[in-house]
């Protein structure tokens, strides 16, 4: 080895160590529980009785049930995905505005959608056509329309994958 390679290698190895005591002496940026002492026993401790519990109280919250129908239109605008639309009339018109300005227009039917409307520049997801429950395995998007400018995903899904999507998040 020459001296210049000892000199470099020595450099890096002073480098790593420094770098590790340093984050040694750093506080992490994770989220600090305080430590909380008590003094003696605890007072106004509520007593629990555990063999009381019913399984549903009458007061309970109700389940959501998904609207029956043949097809649904999920709907993603940027990371945030809404709950299956039950595509149950024809000529049924869904207007998604965002706060940006971005609009979207997608019209469906028992069995189809397609984007009608957008703002976007390039225009390529009214271009896409229309899915339907026969041809979104030829496609290829396959059951999605995409406009990539508005960040929309649409997805019209059959019973089956939104009962199956309802349950997961519900479940």
């Amino acid at each position: 080895m020459k001296k210049k390679d000892i000199i470099i290698i020595i450099s890096i190895l002073v480098l790593v160590g420094g770098l590790i005591l340093l984050s040694k002496f750093i506080p992490s940026r994770g989220i600090n529980t305080p430590v909380v002492q008590t003094s003696g026993e605890a007072q106004n401790t509520p007593v629990v009785d555990n063999n009381n519990v019913t399984e549903n109280p009458p007061d309970s919250t109700p389940v959501p049930t998904l609207v029956p129908a043949d097809a649904y239109l999920k709907v993603q605008i940027g990371p945030i995905v809404y709950e299956p639309y039950p595509l149950i009339k024809d000529n049924d018109e869904l207007v998604l505005k965002q706060r940006s300005g971005k609009e979207n227009v997608v019209r469906m039917t028992r069995d189809s959608i397609w984007m009608h409307f957008s703002n976007c520049d390039n225009q390529d997801c009214v271009h896409q056509g229309t899915v339907t429950l026969e041809n979104r395995d030829m496609r290829v998007l396959q059951n999605m329309i995409i406009c990539l400018p508005n960040q929309v995903v649409l997805e019209l899904q059959t019973k089956e994958e939104a009962e199956q999507e309802f349950n997961e998040f519900y479940n």
